[in-house]
C-alpha cells in the first residue's frame, strides 16, 4: 500500500502539468461532459465516498428528503467537484477573458463591487466553484489575501499556488497569519476565507450549530471583523446549465454589527451567523456542496453520538 501511495504521489505533479497543457484547449462543452462522466464514475465506483456523502445527507436532512433525492444530490455533488478540479486547469489559460465570459456576477454581488471597494472579510465555501469565486473577487478588487493549507504533494502545491498568485491572490501559510490578515484589512484589502471545514478545538475551533448539530469551526471571520472593523461578505458561485457560473451574495454582516465590548463573545456570535449563511445556501442548493467530507467529525461533551455519523468521535474540551 505504501508503495502504491508513493507511485501515485510521484505521478501527481507530471499529470497536473499534462493537464495544464491539455485541458485548457478543450471546448467548454467537452469539459462539461467530461466532468459529468468523472463525477458519475466516482459515484458508481467509489463506494466509500458514496457512503460518506449519503451519511452526511442523512444527518443534514433526515427523512425530509427521500433516499432517491439524496442519491441524486450526492451524484451531482461529485459532478460539481469534478468540474471544479477541471476548471482549475481550464481557467489557467486566458484567465481574465474566460472569467469575463463564464463568470456572471448577479446584481447582489455586483453591488459590492461598484465604486471603490474597501476592506471586506470575504467568505465562500466548498460550494459551487470556490476557486473561481476567489479568482473573480481578486480580479475585480485588485488583490485578495487568503490562507491555505498546503497540499501534501509539495510539487502540486507549488503549481496551484502559482496559479492563484497569477490571479492577484496572495496566499499565506497559517503560521503567523492573523497579524498579516488584520493589517491587510486595515489597509483596505479583501481577505478570502473558506470556513465550512473542521477546526480542532485545541487549534482554536469553536462549536456552533449546523443543521441542528454542533460542529467545530474556525472563528476567523468573526475575529478578523472585530479586530479590523471590516464587514463580512458571504458569496458563492453556482454552476449553470450553460457552463457559466452565477456569483451571488448570500449574506452580509455590516461593519456596525461587528463591534462590541466583548470581542470574543461578538466573534462567537458572528461565527454562528456565518455558519447560518452556509446552512441556508446548502439547504437551497444542496447539490452544489461538497458532501464527501467528514464535516461532523467532532462530538462535543453532552451531545448524543447517535445524532452524528458513524465516523464522528467525541472530543475532550478540557
Amino acid at each position: 500500500m505504501a508503495g502504491l501511495k508513493g507511485i501515485r504521489r510521484a505521478l501527481e505533479a507530471p499529470l497536473m502539468r499534462f493537464g495544464l497543457a491539455v485541458v485548457p484547449r478543450f471546448p467548454r462543452r467537452l469539459l462539461l461532459g467530461l466532468a459529468r462522466g468523472l463525477g458519475t464514475g466516482a459515484y458508481v465506483f467509489s463506494a466509500r465516498t458514496r457512503r460518506l456523502g449519503l451519511a452526511n445527507l442523512d444527518v443534514a436532512f433526515g427523512d425530509s428528503k427521500t433516499p432517491a433525492e439524496k442519491k441524486w444530490i450526492m451524484r451531482e455533488s461529485l459532478r460539481n467537484l469534478a468540474l471544479v478540479l477541471l476548471d482549475l486547469l481550464w481557467f489557467s489559460r486566458d484567465s481574465d477573458a474566460r472569467l469575463q465570459r463564464w463568470f456572471v456576477a448577479a446584481p447582489s454581488m455586483e453591488a459590492e463591487l461598484v465604486g471603490p471597494v474597501g476592506a471586506n472579510v470575504g467568505i465562500t465555501g466548498h460550494f459551487g466553484n470556490w476557486e473561481l469565486t476567489g479568482r473573480y473577487w481578486a480580479l475585480r478588487t485588485g488583490k485578495m489575501m487568503s490562507v491555505a493549507m498546503p497540499i501534501k504533494n509539495a510539487a502540486v502545491d507549488r503549481l496551484i499556488q502559482r496559479m492563484r498568485e497569477d490571479n492577484n491572490q496572495v496566499v499565506i501559510p497559517r503560521e503567523g497569519a492573523l497579524r498579516k490578515l488584520v493589517q491587510f484589512l486595515r489597509d483596505g484589502g479583501t481577505v478570502g476565507l473558506l470556513l465550512d471545514q473542521n477546526t480542532k478545538p485545541r487549534e482554536g475551533g469553536i462549536f456552533v450549530e449546523f443543521f441542528g448539530r454542533a460542529v467545530a469551526v474556525s472563528p476567523a471571520a468573526g475575529v478578523l471583523a472585530t479586530m479590523s472593523g471590516a464587514p463580512i461578505i458571504f458569496i458563492c458561485a453556482r454552476p449553470q446549465r450553460d457552463g457559466t457560473y452565477l456569483g451571488e451574495l448570500f449574506g452580509k454582516i455590516e461593519a456596525n454589527e461587528v463591534t462590541g465590548d466583548d470581542r470574543r463573545a461578538v466573534a462567537a456570535e458572528l461565527t454562528q451567523r456565518v455558519t447560518g449563511f452556509y446552512e441556508d445556501v446548502i439547504r437551497a442548493y444542496p447539490e452544489c456542496w461538497l458532501w464527501s467530507y467528514k464535516r461532523w467529525r467532532y462530538i462535543p461533551p453532552g451531545q448524543n453520538p447517535e445524532d452524528y455519523p458513524a465516523y464522528a468521535r467525541p472530543v475532550n474540551l478540557s
